[in-house]
């Protein structure tokens, strides 16, 4: 793997009053800074729209690879973070991924 990409992950949280999403995206922020396998990562939070938007770059042989790894982090960033129960995806719903290679790996 010496491809380089930055990937930006989009999720909806439903089910969560403001304050249980700021609880939630505390957690998030935690577990996401301390995944393997990724570089630069970072985490934000829309309050209004209850969305979390991951950016974070990993290296694959192709942007399909790095998808899927980036994919792997984010949702056992969620599981660490309390989604981890039956049905937890019904909680979380990927709105929307961005892959574009960088110029050197990470």
């Amino acid at each position: 793997m010496n491809n380089a990409f930055h990937l930006e992950i989009v999720v909806s949280v439903e089910a969560e009053d403001s304050h249980g999403f700021e609880s939630l995206f505390d957690r998030v922020a935690d577990a996401f800074s301390n995944c393997d396998g990724i570089a630069n990562a970072d985490v934000a939070a829309d309050l209004g729209a209850h969305t979390l938007t991951f950016e974070l770059d990993v290296e694959g042989d192709r942007e399909a690879d790095a998808l899927e790894r980036a994919l792997a982090a984010v949702r056992t960033t969620l599981h660490a973070a309390g989604g981890a129960t039956p049905g937890w995806e019904n909680h979380f719903r990927m709105l929307r991924q961005t892959v574009e290679a960088t110029a050197s790996p990470v």
